[in-house]
């Protein structure tokens, strides 16, 4: 919490007020699982300043060999009118195009709030209807979809990790099922940032969409982050590019 505490009263100092502790649960881009006593100690130091917490789980449902506690689990928590929990279908879906969030609160002035907002955003009828039969069908979702959709997860990740390893490209090895951080440092012509947007225009040239960490605000050149959850001969053919590129 000392980290929190140093952040907030850096705020303070810059004349920045601080409202609201944001945390991603799985973390993105790392992967990383904040442990429930962690997710509590946050919770508290957020209720001992009077902040608002935002919890956005929406990979929580694809995490991989690790147990994973929701703050919609917990029994007590510090500040209930002050924690708001989101989540989609995006990601452990795989339904971007549909467009779908949920909120949970117990707030009444954010849920005034996005009610009048959500008058300007509202899903279609069809839309609706669809979600509805897919969220209720409980029993396929638990011993069919999701089953299925870790099983191929787990695979996707095993063939990716065993080709960067292949082409001695380490890796951070995290929990969920989606996307693996990657260091590409030995492969750039300098430490810098300019040959990182280098090294990444050359993926592009080959059809590669590697997320550089520029675009996460790492602070060191030369981590890209790749997304696992391909078909078998998707896979394959990007780490065939890949090799390409870094040969």
């Amino acid at each position: 919490m000392q980290m929190l505490e140093e952040g907030l009263e850096k705020g303070k100092q810059q004349g920045i007020r601080v409202k609201a502790l944001i945390l991603i649960n799985p973390q993105n881009p790392l992967g990383d699982i904040y442990s429930p006593h962690l997710l509590q100690e946050c919770l508290g130091f957020a209720s001992r300043h009077s902040l608002h917490v935002i919890l956005d789980e929406i990979y929580m449902l694809s995490v991989l060999d690790w147990d994973f506690t929701s703050v919609l689990s917990f029994h007590h928590l510090p500040d209930p009118s002050r924690t708001h929990f989101i989540w989609g279908l995006s990601k452990d879906f795989g339904m971007n195009g549909m467009r779908v969030g949920l909120l949970y609160t117990e707030n009444k002035h954010v849920l005034n709030a996005i009610t009048r907002l959500a008058f300007f955003h509202q899903c279609s009828g069809p839309t609706q209807y669809m979600i509805y039969q897919l969220l209720r069908d409980r029993d396929w979702l638990d011993n069919v979809f999701f089953p299925t959709n870790k099983k191929r997860l787990r695979e996707a990740q095993k063939k990716l990790l065993s080709g960067l390893e292949e082409l001695t490209v380490p890796v951070l090895h995290r929990c969920t099922g989606i996307y693996v951080w990657a260091d590409f440092r030995k492969f750039l012509t300098s430490q810098t940032s300019e040959a990182e947007i280098e090294l990444w225009k050359r993926f592009i040239a080959e059809k590669l969409y590697i997320t550089p960490g520029k675009a996460f605000q790492c602070c060191e050149p030369g981590w890209f982050r790749l997304t696992t959850s391909l078909p078998d001969d998707m896979l394959q053919a990007c780490l065939e590019k890949l090799k390409k590129v870094l040969q």
